[in-house]
């Protein structure tokens, strides 16, 4: 599925909030295809950024904020969740013989250590021709990276015990219209999303699951991080997200920190959903919280649907999430 996917503007917060833990990188697990799907080869040292992009045929290219800068800002968002933190934001661009190459970065960090930071992003590489209004015929992938989720530094995950995890889900919501929307039927439309996800994790029984759009509901952010593609993109769907509800089954934990499951379900109070497909797959950080959990989980969720007029949709996007006593918040809070 060649989509793009953002961060929504909490995620950002979230994002920022506490970057933690680190230490010297050991040698790489094994992953999943779906894990390896948003990871990255990122570098964050004295301000400069570096992105490693890993494309489909095996080829490697390499962006840097000092050689492939675009821009870069210094976005407002609320407050991050803990103190002594900064963020920023840069867009990489790259022209080469095989096309141009997109790169979005956001990064948090410790202001006392900036080496303990948490980066997220996508990245869409454009063959020589295609235009970026043409973004169904890029090649575009996404990333999470930092040492808090390092693969090759797993968390020691508690063998007793549950928690909550509350934060946010960013991404890019497609909408094909059927029959049942009349002179739109056969039009595809496309807008950024940002919702609330909240997750459990039963520690015992080596599970977590969750939901998006439960709490609060999925809505429209239009050209908030992807300004540079988006722009060619009709950003003002009739079938807006709002009330579908994307419900994350109970997914086995491994050793790791890891976990990829495809128990995905969507609802919807006035659409007739026939069928629901997708993954969703995610880390644990390394970095407990007061309690001994592990304090935050991020991933991603891919998960399309059809409906009974023939409509089809898809939800694609970047979630992170913090256990209450690191949000400050009472149990089941969320930001």
């Amino acid at each position: 599925m060649k989509l793009i996917v953002l961060l929504s503007t909490v995620f950002l917060a979230v994002a920022m909030a506490g970057c933690a833990g680190g230490g010297p990188r050991m040698k790489e697990i094994e992953l999943s295809e779906t894990q390896q799907r948003f990871r990255a080869n990122m570098t964050f040292k004295n301000g400069v950024v570096g992105v490693e992009v890993r494309r489909g045929d095996g080829s490697t290219r390499t962006l840097d904020s000092v050689r492939d800068l675009e821009r870069t800002w210094a976005r407002y968002s609320p407050p991050p969740a803990m103190p002594g933190t900064a963020s920023r934001e840069w867009l990489l661009v790259q022209n080469h013989h095989d096309g141009r190459l997109y790169a979005y970065a956001t990064i948090g960090w410790d202001v006392d250590n900036p080496a303990d930071y948490l980066a997220a992003g996508w990245w869409a590489h454009f063959p020589p021709g295609v235009s970026r209004r043409n973004v169904e015929e890029a090649e575009t992938g996404v990333f999470i990276d930092g040492p808090e989720i390092d693969p090759s530094n797993p968390p020691e995950m508690p063998v007793v015990g549950e928690a909550t995890y509350a934060g946010s889900v960013g991404g890019v919501y497609r909408y094909n219209y059927g029959s049942g929307w009349g002179e739109l039927e056969g039009r595809s439309q496309y807008t950024e999303f940002g919702a609330v996800i909240e997750l459990q994790a039963n520690f015992a029984d080596g599970t977590v699951q969750g939901c998006i759009g439960c709490t609060g509901d999925i809505e429209v952010q239009a050209g908030e991080y992807l300004y540079p593609i988006v722009t060619w993109w009709n950003r003002d769907p009739v079938a807006l997200p709002t009330d579908y509800e994307l419900h994350l089954g109970p997914t086995p934990l491994d050793s790791h920190g890891t976990f990829e499951n495809t128990d995905v379900t969507v609802t919807h109070p006035d659409r007739t959903v026939t069928e629901a497909t997708g993954v969703w797959a995610g880390h644990f950080s390394n970095v407990p919280d007061p309690d001994g959990n592990p304090r935050r989980v991020v991933g991603l969720s891919d998960v399309a649907f059809d409906e009974a007029d023939g409509s089809s949709g898809s939800f694609v996007g970047i979630f992170s999430a913090l256990t209450p006593a690191i949000l400050g918040l009472p149990e089941g809070g969320t930001p």
